[in-house]
């Protein structure tokens, strides 16, 4: 750990004397993304092993040193450097999804599926409640809420809770992932993610048509089942159609199979932000069918994921890191801290209450791996942003904020979940 400290600090160094030059920030965007994408996988590779030694997950290494290298801290990389590794991030959710989809199982399905579906239900139904209420009772510390009538206000709070709801796949699949880790909270952990991210996705879509016809706009309910329906059904269908073709090539061919995967993902990537499909949904599609139709194949997709997956997680991980809007604490600070306290507590209170005294590691360390947010979230701010351009900005501010706090804290509650409740096989620190 120590001879990696080091490293990490000859890096930083180095960064600082690029910076200092100035030269890449006069060369246009592609220079920029090119050292911002060199620099946060090799520092992101150096702090993942540092935060591995002191017993931290990874992520919190990769996340930690992309906030201290971007443009909100010391200010090695510039902003549109950053922004331009947006690809890297959706190869990276494209992959762990995949991973993820190996996992769905029939068998894992039969045994927690109608469990974890109620579950869910009940916990992202207590979170909204909570989230909504603190929203109307924070509504005159938030500029957004306390100008408009209650109805319109109200639309807005509904909305906004939708997104407090939301939780992280891309977090837990990947500290579960890191771990090695196995039993049944990581089979319930992961199944709910999954659950909640769909139950997400419909709770939004119809708190964003509810908030276009408080303020005037045309909803109509066959515009949006349709909606629904597509994002949904349509990407079930095509990723379970990438699955049979993936497991073909796999069966019959075989060769190159890390250089494919890793294209494939990315045109999973593309083509869901395309088509208006959901990438996550894409990739989990996919990697099920490989998975309940010849677990040999699955394995070696495995396997295959595998060989990629570090530099590429070290790279998203970093880029998020450098890409969370911390000057927005400033800004909605207080507001954003209220909210995460009472998420986590509605979170704690519902998972205790509500999972059953039959799995009592289930019932005391489910909350913990419910705390992530990530990429959905941010997402479905930026949406907001951008189809309410009157209240839509300060919203983002706002759920930005938490999911930085969220984001922090986070994996570190996950893997401390997993600890405890034994089933974590990965050797707590490793030789570097």
């Amino acid at each position: 750990m120590i001879r990696a400290a080091l490293r990490l600090l000859l890096l930083l160094a180095v960064l600082a004397g690029i910076s200092a030059l100035q030269g890449f920030r006069k060369t246009g965007v592609g220079p920029a993304v090119l050292l911002a994408g060199a620099a946060l996988l090799l520092t992101g590779l150096f702090a993942g092993k540092v935060a591995v030694g002191v017993r931290a997950p990874r992520l919190t290494g990769y996340l930690l040193i992309g906030i201290a290298v971007g443009p909100n801290v010391l200010g090695f990389l510039p902003t549109e450097g950053v922004a331009g590794l947006d690809l890297v991030k959706g190869l990276a959710v494209s992959l762990i999804a995949l991973t993820a989809g190996t996992e769905l199982r029939l068998g894992l399905i039969r045994r927690v599926g109608a469990r974890v579906a109620a579950l869910c239900g009940i916990v992202t139904a207590v979170v909204f409640a909570a989230s909504f209420a603190a929203a109307m009772a924070l509504r005159p510390a938030l500029p957004f809420l306390a100008g408009v009538r209650w109805p319109q206000a109200a639309a807005m709070a509904a909305l906004m809770a939708t997104m407090i709801v939301s939780f992280s796949p891309t977090v837990t699949i990947a500290i579960v992932q890191e771990t090695r880790a196995r039993g049944p909270l990581t089979e319930f952990l992961m199944a709910f993610v999954i659950i909640g991210d769909l139950v997400v996705m419909i709770a939004f879509a119809v708190a964003a048509a509810i908030a276009r016809g408080a303020f005037g706009g045309q909803v109509t309910v066959g515009v949006l089942a349709g909606g629904i329906g597509w994002e949904l059904f349509g990407s079930v269908f095509f990723g379970a159609a990438i699955g049979m073709g993936v497991l073909l090539y796999l069966k019959r061919v075989g060769r190159e199979v890390p250089l494919v995967i890793t294209g494939l993902s990315f045109a999973l990537a593309e083509a869901g932000l395309h088509l208006e499909l959901s990438p996550l949904l894409l990739s989990l599609a996919a990697g099920a069918v490989i998975a309940n139709l010849d677990e040999h194949v699955a394995r070696r997709l495995h396997h295959a994921i595998a060989q990629v997956a570090l530099p590429v997680f070290a790279l998203f991980f970093a880029a998020t890191g450098a890409g969370l809007h911390l000057g927005t604490l400033r800004q909605v600070g207080l507001s954003a801290a209220l909210l995460v306290g009472l998420r986590a507590l509605a979170i704690y209170g519902s998972c205790r209450r509500f999972a059953g005294g039959e799995d009592e590691p289930i019932r005391r360390n489910l909350w913990l791996g419910l705390i992530s947010q990530a990429g959905v979230t941010v997402g479905l701010a930026a949406l907001v942003a951008r189809g309410f351009p009157g209240f839509g900005p300060e919203v983002e501010a706002l759920v930005v904020a938490m999911v930085t706090l969220n984001e922090l804290a986070g994996p570190l509650c996950t893997r401390r979940a997993l600890s405890r409740a034994g089933e974590i096989r990965a050797p707590e620190a490793v030789k570097v």
